[in-house]
């Protein structure tokens, strides 16, 4: 019984993890949608002016006009020592750039035109999911790196409470389960324990033989008992 409950709480541990970071999985797969479209407009409406400078498109996402607001995007290309220097950025990030792992460059290098995703810190140090990709542009040499950013504090919020409604959910399923099982095995061996009485009683000299009928699987046992008793 006991085998057989442990068993069933490690299934049931190990299903609530996997179906929370099958939850996570899809809800940063969501997330890294939304960046990818936003650097797929950035992309396709950046411009090259007669001077050279790298003009943005007006984009109609009205967080990204707002100072601070968790969604962010920039353009940067990649300086000589290997660090980002920032062309354009969103109204968003005032007079903020967004965070890069240190070899993000070479990331890019290795995979062109690959978006490559990573977590990060935003101005506010608030956590962020964030995109960059590396991409030219007519009418200049050097490439251009296209970053975009959002705040991820709703889907880590969406996270710990999926987390924490399949806990509880599988914690009741486990809790029940075990009740199920202990019931299970108290009713199967009640009969047992009425045949261990009987013939404790026959033992104290309360009754000469074995006499409530009992299942199948215990018939033959008493039977053999009353026989081995009338037979003494």
């Amino acid at each position: 019984m006991i085998l057989a409950a442990g068993w069933s709480l490690a299934v049931l541990l190990v299903s609530a993890i996997v179906l929370a970071m099958l939850f996570q999985q899809a809800a940063i797969r969501r997330f890294d949608q939304g960046l990818s479209e936003l650097i797929d407009n950035l992309t396709a409406g950046t411009t090259i002016a007669d001077k050279g400078e790298v003009v943005a498109p007006a984009l109609t996402d009205l967080r990204a006009l707002r100072a601070f607001s968790g969604k962010y995007w920039q353009i940067a290309e990649p300086g000589r020592d290997g660090k980002l220097q920032v062309l354009v950025r969103s109204r968003s990030l005032w007079d903020s750039e967004l965070k890069a792992p240190a070899d993000i460059v070479t990331r890019l290098d290795a995979a062109p035109g690959r978006p490559v995703s990573y977590d990060t810190r935003g101005p506010l140090d608030e956590p962020l999911r964030a995109m960059a990709t590396q991409a030219k542009l007519p009418n200049r040499a050097a490439p251009v790196i296209f970053m975009a950013a959002e705040d991820r504090s709703p889907v880590d919020r969406d996270v710990r409470g999926f987390i924490t409604a399949t806990a509880v959910a599988f914690l009741l399923l486990g809790v029940g389960m075990i009740a199920a099982v202990v019931i299970q095995v108290r009713v199967g061996l009640n009969p047992l324990f009425a045949l261990r009485r009987e013939v404790a009683a026959v033992r104290r000299g309360k009754a000469e033989r074995v006499q409530q009928a009992y299942p199948t699987e215990l018939s033959p046992l008493a039977d053999e008992l009353n026989a081995l008793m009338a037979h003494n």
